[in-house]
C-alpha cells in the first residue's frame, strides 16, 4: 500500500556524489518535497549551481557539512599525519606503531636537505642510525621478553609470538624517526576539509603544504571506486555485443556520478593571514620571556589551577611559540599590568579578518588544564582525544628523551643512549640550515610539551581508557599521574574515576 504523506519513512541513501548529497539534504530546509524527489531531479551541474549560490555566494557553510568525503593518505610522514589529525572535526585511522613493524627504508626526505649535497648525507646517516637502532632493539627485545615471559600453557604459538612482538614494538618505537612514512584514512565533511586545507597551507613544513594541495585535488577529482572498476568488464562486454556508444556513455556517467568529489564545496582554501602570524607571536614570546629565569621542576603532568580567563588566554597564545611550561607563563603573566595584557591580546589579534574564526587558543574556561611533557610516541596516542583543547610546542631535543622500561634490564641502555646522542648531533647540524625541517630527523623518544584542556567528563574518559591494561606503558603512567593530581586537588570529583595502576608483568599478555 502506498505511503500517505504523513507516514514515517526512514531510509539510507547511497550512490550520490558528496555535492549532490549535500544539496539533497540542504533542500529539506527549502522544500516540502521528499528527498527522493529532490535526488531524482539533481545533477552535478544543478548541485554546483546551488552551492555557488548558497555556499559560496551567501556563505551558508552548513550546507557543506552534509557532503562527506573519504580520503586515503598513503606514504606521508608522521609529522604530516599529526598535522592533519590536529583538525578535530573529522574521523581518522592511522597505521599503528604498536602492532605493525615499519619498513626501515621508508621515510620522508625534505627537499632542503636532498638538494644540499653535504646535508643530504647528514640526514641519510641520521635515518640509518635510527632505523638500525629500531631493528636491533626490536629483535633484542623480542628475545628478552621470550626469556622473561615464557608462553603460558593455555596460549597458542601465534598469539604468543604476536604479543612478544607487540611488546617489543612498544620499546623499539622510541627510536623510530618521526619522518617515517605511514598510511591513514580520513572521513570528514567538505566544510571541515576546506578549513583543514587552509590551515595546512599555513604549515612551516613543505610536505604538509604539498599535502594540502593534494587533499584538495583528491576532493575535486573522480574518486577511486572499486564498484566502477568491477563494472568496467561489463562495459567492455556491452560494447562488444553492439550496444550503442551513447548508452555506454550513460552507464559510465552514472558510475562517475557516484564517485566524484566535491569540486564546488572545496573552494577558497588559501591560507589565512590570521593563521600565518606565528612568526609575530614567536617574536612577541621571545620579547616577553627574554633573559628571565623561568626554571621550574618539570613533572610529566602538571595540573595548572586558579588561572583567570585573561591570563589563561595570553598564556595559551604564547605557549605554542615558547619552550617553557604553561605554569611558568601563567606566573609571569599574573604580574603584568592590565594595559600590558590588553596590548598583548591586541597585537596577537591584529591580523584577524571578518572571515577568520578565532584560533583554538581562545578556548579558555576549561577547568582542568594539564601541561604535559611526554615522548612523541605517547603524544601520538593521546592526540586522538580531540574533544580536548590541545596546545602544542614543537618537538626538539631541548627537553631530553625518555628511556623506555625494560631497556636497561635487556642490556640495551648504553646502545640506546648512543643512538640518541648521535640523533641529537645530527639534528643540531640540520637545524643550522632549517630548524623546522630538521625535526624530521628526530626520534620519537624526544619529549615535547603539550597542554590538554578539558572538562571533567573528558578527564574521566581519558583516565579510564588510557590507564587500562594493554595500553602503552608511557601514556598509562602519564594518565595515572593526571588521575592522582585530580584526586589530590578534587577528591570528590575523582572518587569514581576507574583508574588502573599499571602492573606491567601482570598485564603482559593482555591486549
Amino acid at each position: 500500500m502506498p505511503l500517505e504523506s504523513h507516514d514515517r519513512d526512514i531510509f539510507a541513501i547511497v550512490g550520490l556524489s558528496p555535492e549532490v548529497q549535500a544539496v539533497a539534504f540542504a533542500k529539506y530546509s527549502r522544500s516540502q518535497e521528499s528527498v527522493k524527489t529532490t535526488i531524482d531531479d539533481l545533477t552535478d551541474e544543478k548541485s554546483a549551481e546551488f552551492h555557488e549560490k548558497w555556499v559560496i555566494g551567501y556563505g551558508d557553510a552548513s550546507v557543506a557539512d552534509m557532503a562527506m568525503i573519504a580520503i586515503a593518505l598513503e606514504n606521508i610522514s608522521m609529522i604530516a599525519s599529526k598535522a592533519i589529525e590536529d583538525h578535530r572535526l573529522a574521523s581518522y585511522q592511522e597505521k599503528s606503531t604498536r602492532y605493525v613493524p615499519f619498513d626501515p627504508t621508508r621515510f620522508h626526505r625534505p627537499a632542503c636537505f636532498e638538494n644540499n649535497p653535504e646535508l643530504r648525507g647528514v640526514y641519510a646517516d641520521a635515518m640509518q642510525n635510527l632505523m638500525d637502532g629500531y631493528t636491533h632493539i626490536l629483535e633484542s627485545m623480542i628475545a628478552f621478553f621470550r626469556a622473561k615471559y615464557p608462553k603460558p600453557d593455555d596460549m597458542a604459538d601465534k598469539p604468543y609470538e604476536n604479543r612478544l612482538r607487540a611488546r617489543a614494538l612498544d620499546v623499539a618505537r622510541y627510536v623510530l624517526p618521526i619522518s617515517t612514512l605511514t598510511n591513514m584514512g580520513m572521513v570528514g565533511s567538505a566544510r571541515e576539509i576546506r578549513y583543514m586545507i587552509s590551515r595546512l597551507r599555513a604549515s612551516p613544513f613543505q610536505e604538509v603544504r604539498e599535502i594540502a594541495d593534494e587533499i584538495q585535488h583528491a576532493a575535486l577529482e573522480t574518486a577511486y571506486n572499486p564498484n566502477a572498476k568491477k563494472m568496467e568488464a561489463l562495459i567492455i562486454r556491452l560494447s562488444e555485443s553492439g550496444v550503442s556508444d551513447d548508452i555506454i556513455e550513460q552507464v559510465r556517467a552514472g558510475m562517475r556520478l557516484s564517485v566524484r568529489g566535491a569540486p564546488t564545496l572545496i573552494k577558497h582554501t588559501e591560507p589565512r593571514e590570521y593563521l600565518l602570524n606565528k612568526d609575530r607571536i614567536a617574536r612577541l614570546a621571545c620579547m616577553f620571556l627574554e633573559q628571565e629565569d623561568l626554571g621550574f621542576d618539570e613533572p610529566r603532568a602538571d595540573l595548572v589551577m586558579n588561572v583567570s580567563p585573561e591570563d589563561e588566554l595570553i598564556a595559551s597564545l604564547l605557549y605554542p611559540q615558547a619552550s617553557v611550561s604553561f605554569r611558568c607563563l601563567v606566573e609571569k603573566i599574573r604580574k603584568l599590568p592590565t594595559n600590558y595584557k590588553a596590548s598583548l591580546i591586541d597585537t596577537i589579534n591584529a591580523g584577524r579578518s571578518n572571515h577568520d574564526n578565532l584560533s583554538r587558543e581562545f578556548e579558555v574556561g576549561n577547568h582542568f588544564i594539564f601541561d604535559t611533557l611526554m615522548d612523541y610516541g605517547a603524544f601520538r596516542d593521546l592526540q586522538r582525544h580531540r574533544l580536548t583543547c590541545q596546545l602544542n610546542q614543537p618537538l626538539t631535543p631541548e627537553h631530553g628523551f625518555e628511556v623506555p622500561r625494560d631497556l636497561k634490564d635487556a642490556g640495551l641502555l648504553a646502545y640506546y643512549e648512543a643512538v640518541m646522542e648521535k640523533n641529537r648531533a645530527a639534528y643540531q647540524t640540520l637545524a643550522a640550515c632549517d630548524p623546522d625541517e630538521a625535526r624530521y630527523a628526530l626520534a620519537m623518544a624526544w619529549r615535547k610539551r603539550t597542554v590538554f584542556k578539558m572538562n571533567l567528563r573528558e578527564l574521566y574518559h581519558i583516565v579510564e581508557l588510557r590507564t587500562r591494561s594493554g595500553g602503552h606503558f608511557s601514556y598509562r603512567a602519564l594518565c595515572y599521574d593526571m588521575y592522582e593530581l585530580c584526586k589530590k586537588h578534587h577528591p570528590l570529583l575523582a572518587a569514581h574515576m576507574r583508574a588502573i595502576k599499571m602492573d606491567f608483568d601482570a598485564d603482559f599478555f593482555g591486549r
